[in-house]
């Protein structure tokens, strides 16, 4: 459901008028690009290390994401329609308790500008979490705080201050945790086969373990951002012919002298000439902290990467008696 205050063309909200800011970052947040707003969507730069499908730079990928809101503004009349309409007595709308809508505080100041938009507050129930009367006094607050804007040409829509924990979701959702690809010690020269009844070194080939993601977005409260980081804290390595093992992180490379406890024992060979298909699963910890609240605390949802399997060849060394 969409509620709209319009006055039949124009989006008519209560409040004083205000002039919406150009998009701005300072030195400790993240570049963002001029917002967008497409019906009850915005545009969130996204950045870290974790970032899927982003281009790469310095300090990780980035890249730009669409995400829904609940109430943003959409463009309405020029500053001459507008007033037009005004003075023609187009009719205004009520309010909730039937008083009629006043125009704009100054909407004469644009009555000769064609070029300029008024934009007016939209909220869609389909991106409310929680029942049509709760979304209603939600919609009602949300207009009663957010006037409508008036953009001149050329420049930048407004977005509304956007809820940390919506920027919290984008940055969490597109987080991504590398393949828990394996290698191995010890490897027989030829085939990197391992052997029965020995342990087996594994460690994960990608040594990536803390990982981070922010979601930002500049509106007209000013630059908004949600941080995301992901500590890897542990995998399960498993096989067929294997007793699983839980591994702290993700194991240790193998060197001489080195220490570890992530280690499988193959108690046969893999069957005639193949391999043993060996399964990872990571597990890893998710906390968030905003510019609204830099307290780190756990997200609402943990990550559950997908396990991804390497196949390795199990052989059993013959010592004939003698």
């Amino acid at each position: 459901m969409l509620i709209r205050r319009l006055s039949i063309l124009a989006a008519v909200v209560l409040g004083s008028m205000a002039i919406a800011p150009s998009a701005h970052a300072d030195r400790d947040t993240p570049t963002t690009p001029s917002p967008n707003t497409s019906g009850n969507t915005i545009s969130i730069t996204v950045t870290g290390t974790g970032v899927r499908g982003g281009s790469p730079g310095s300090g990780g990928s980035s890249r730009t994401v669409t995400t829904p809101v609940p109430c943003t503004y959409i463009q309405s009349m020029t500053g001459k329609e507008y007033y037009e309409y005004v003075e023609g007595g187009g009719p205004m709308g009520r309010d909730p308790d039937g008083n009629p809508f006043k125009p704009y505080p100054g909407y004469e100041q644009y009555k000769d500008d064609d070029k300029g938009h008024w934009y007016g507050g939209m909220c869609s129930s389909a991106n409310f979490d929680g029942n049509l009367d709760e979304f209603f006094d939600f919609a009602e607050q949300w207009f009663d705080e957010h006037s409508g804007v008036y953009v001149q040409a050329g420049g930048t829509p407004p977005v509304p201050p956007v809820p940390p924990e919506i920027l919290r979701n984008v940055a969490f959702d597109e987080l991504t945790v590398p393949a828990p690809r394996l290698d191995w010690n010890p490897k027989h020269n030829g085939d990197a086969a391992t052997l029965v009844n020995l342990d087996t070194w594994v460690w994960l080939t990608d040594r990536r373990e803390d990982l981070y993601v922010q979601a930002s977005v500049n509106t007209m409260a000013g630059p908004v951002w949600a941080r995301v980081d992901a500590k890897l804290t542990g995998m399960t390595v498993s096989a067929p012919n294997a007793d699983p093992v839980q591994c702290q992180g993700g194991g240790v490379p193998y060197a001489a002298g080195a220490t570890g406890e992530c280690a499988l024992t193959f108690f046969k060979a893999s069957p005639g000439q193949g391999t043993s298909p060996v399964t990872a699963k990571t597990t890893w910890s998710t906390t968030w902290y905003s510019s609204a609240d830099q307290t780190p605390r756990a997200t609402p949802e943990q990550l559950d990467p997908a396990p991804a399997t390497t196949n390795i060849r199990v052989i059993e060394v013959q010592v004939p008696n003698r």
